[in-house]
């Protein structure tokens, strides 16, 4: 992965935040804008479209959950990350983050290498669902790797980032049960432990808004796509 191609926009009202964490994704070839005000940082998200976005929970003016909203209301920025930066570990703040569209939560302090190995994962996932060849159809739905797009009965649906890639994995093998682990480890590159319930929000939201009948819970296993 040439770092060199990804630009990431660190979002953080803390200066030295700002200026540690900008030092360390530009000494690994990122290109990197830095940005301590809610309503500049949105402007320059427009502006430069990162391939990713890095933001603080705690933002004076407008908080990290109604950057992520603005952010995701801008269909430029479809194709871009949103990463929770924060110090905030309780379960509802992680819960309203993925809700508002977050594509993952890392909880403060985190060594930089670690910080950096968890952003070149998402990137590379990115990188993954982008292939062209990528398009299946499955039970009425046609997955789009390529425009992250959803298509069911004719209806354009626009998915999350994080809700399309757990959706396509589930694709890649309907009536397969993936595991809770599996899930975790090939979307957001870590386990993600049972208390936490960020695959559940994400499963939750996708029946929102495709249906029940789509995705089949294994009661303390994992979930599998029905055909």
């Amino acid at each position: 992965m040439e770092t060199a191609d990804y630009k990431i926009l660190v979002i953080d009202n803390d200066l030295e935040v700002c200026a540690g964490t900008g030092s360390a994704l530009r000494a690994e070839g990122f290109n990197v804008l830095v940005s301590a005000d809610s309503r500049e940082a949105i402007q320059i998200a427009a502006g430069e479209k990162p391939q990713l976005i890095l933001v603080d929970l705690l933002m004076p003016v407008l908080d990290g959950i109604d950057i992520c909203i603005e952010l995701r209301n801008n269909e430029e920025l479809a194709n871009s990350l949103v990463v929770f930066y924060t110090a905030r570990n309780e379960d509802y703040s992680q819960i309203a983050a993925f809700n508002a569209g977050a594509d993952d939560y890392i909880i403060k302090p985190v060594k930089p290498r670690v910080l950096i190995s968890r952003l070149k994962a998402l990137l590379k996932r990115h990188v993954m669902y982008s292939d062209p060849d990528l398009k299946k159809k499955v039970m009425g739905l046609t997955i789009d790797r390529e425009r992250y797009l959803i298509v069911r009965d004719g209806e354009q649906i626009i998915l999350p980032r994080k809700e399309f890639e757990l959706l396509a994995l589930l694709s890649t093998s309907p009536r397969k049960v993936f595991t809770r682990k599996e899930i975790s480890q090939l979307i957001w590159g870590y386990e993600i432990f049972s208390k936490n319930r960020t695959i559940d929000v994400h499963i939750r939201k996708l029946r929102e808004k495709l249906g029940e009948k789509y995705i089949k819970t294994i009661k303390g296993i994992g979930y599998s796509l029905e055909i």
